[in-house]
């Protein structure tokens, strides 16, 4: 039922903007990095201005419907209730979307591509946990293989570097934690997310999306502030934002819009999936541009996910 909503026509586009948003999500965030494999700008700053742009948009976005159409009633019977139930899903994306910057000076793209499919494993038990969904026995074969393909990628690898020097590669503990942290609070925030946006089935996105990214603004705010506080008194905290930094910020901005509008009209499974879609797109893309080195190990894994 959930491949058939993915890819049924009225959401494969939302499907597959999210895939290809998501694909080049960790490229621009690594090449946004400086020689040392840290960032010039402030990342707090950075997913701050994330957040307001979705504010931004989506508020322009919900102007335009009650202006072209009429709308849905937009309140509930409990307005400051509603409000506040998003607050929860506004930290623990405000946790999560810091938490891929220090995850990508661990690990490259690809590792995390693979790491994160661990999403997919919390997200079906989540479901089955919150919102009592049941899933087929296929289903499960499917997370249980998706599993497996994330744990053969912290198998050490070897590799031969010109001169026949033989290198051993493997990935960053530290960052297969954060990794799993970021698994996890993704699968929590997008269940949590999807429960609000499909409890009102009749409101309108846009606004279910501004009360969300209110709250993401603020948290973000006081992250800026907290972390930046000499900065906001100095020069101005934007003058490290280079063209890489900002590109960083629209497409984490976009990309937050798309996964919305894929747990509202579709569901967890298809958001992620689409992951899926991006690993093994931006795998493709990396392998072309960069003639990254695809291991045996590598190629077990790709297998495995696109498998399940």
């Amino acid at each position: 039922r959930a491949y058939c909503t993915m890819f049924a026509p009225a959401q494969l586009p939302y499907t597959a903007t999210a895939a290809l948003l998501m694909s080049l999500q960790p490229i621009l965030v690594s090449l946004s990095k400086n020689e040392a494999g840290g960032f010039d700008y402030s990342v707090p700053a950075s997913t701050m201005l994330s957040e307001l742009l979705k504010l931004l948009l989506s508020s322009g976005l919900l102007l335009r419907q009650m202006a072209t159409c009429a709308p849905s009633e937009l309140l509930s019977e409990q307005p400051w209730a509603e409000m506040l139930s998003y607050s929860l899903p506004g930290l623990i994306y405000f946790v999560n979307n810091n938490c891929l910057f220090f995850i990508l000076q661990e690990v490259d793209p690809t590792t995390f591509q693979l790491l994160s499919q661990m999403k997919t494993l919390f997200t079906g038990l989540l479901f089955r946990l919150f919102l009592r969904r049941r899933l087929s026995a296929v289903q499960y074969l499917a997370l249980v293989t998706l599993a497996c393909g994330t744990a053969v990628s912290q198998l050490p690898t070897y590799r031969t570097e010109a001169g026949g020097t033989l290198v051993h590669k493997s990935s960053s503990s530290f960052g297969f934690l954060l990794t799993l942290l970021s698994s996890s609070l993704s699968a929590l925030g997008g269940v949590y997310s999807e429960k609000l946006l499909k409890g009102r089935a009749s409101a309108s996105i846009h606004w279910q999306n501004v009360q969300l990214y209110l709250w993401g603004v603020a948290f973000n705010a006081i992250g800026v502030y907290t972390k930046d506080r000499q900065a906001l008194l100095g020069p101005g905290i934007l003058q490290a934002f280079h063209a890489r930094a900002w590109a960083v910020v629209l497409c984490n901005a976009l990309n937050g819009l798309a996964i919305s509008a894929v747990l509202k009209y579709a569901d967890n499974i298809a958001r992620v999936y689409a992951h899926a879609i991006a690993m093994m797109a931006e795998q493709c893309s990396r392998r072309s541009t960069y003639s990254l080195f695809f291991s045996l190990v590598y190629m077990v894994v790709f297998i495995r996910l696109r498998c399940s």
